[in-house]
């Protein structure tokens, strides 16, 4: 009988802008402080790209399960999801 493995977890940064109704996971980091330090490197952008009145926020692997649905698995952005 073969057991489950864990999966490690991971952490992402989530932005909603307020002009869309979807969370998108812009990128995954190893530890929550990598990924606080990319949110925070992502508020101070500026000019087309920037996250002026956009939600941001760190999420573990598992919160985000948790909020996304128990398959949920970070895929860059533009990857197809079934790839």
């Amino acid at each position: 009988m073969a057991t489950k493995k864990a999966k490690p977890e991971y952490y992402c940064v989530v932005v909603r802008r307020n002009y869309e109704t979807v969370c998108r996971v812009v990128s995954k980091h190893a530890t929550r402080e990598e990924a606080e330090a990319e949110l925070e490197n992502r508020r101070s952008f500026k000019g087309d790209f920037n996250y002026d009145n956009a939600e941001l926020r760190v999420l573990s692997r598992s919160e985000a399960k948790a909020e996304f649905g128990a398959d949920w698995e970070y895929k860059p952005i533009g990857k197809a999801r079934n790839a």
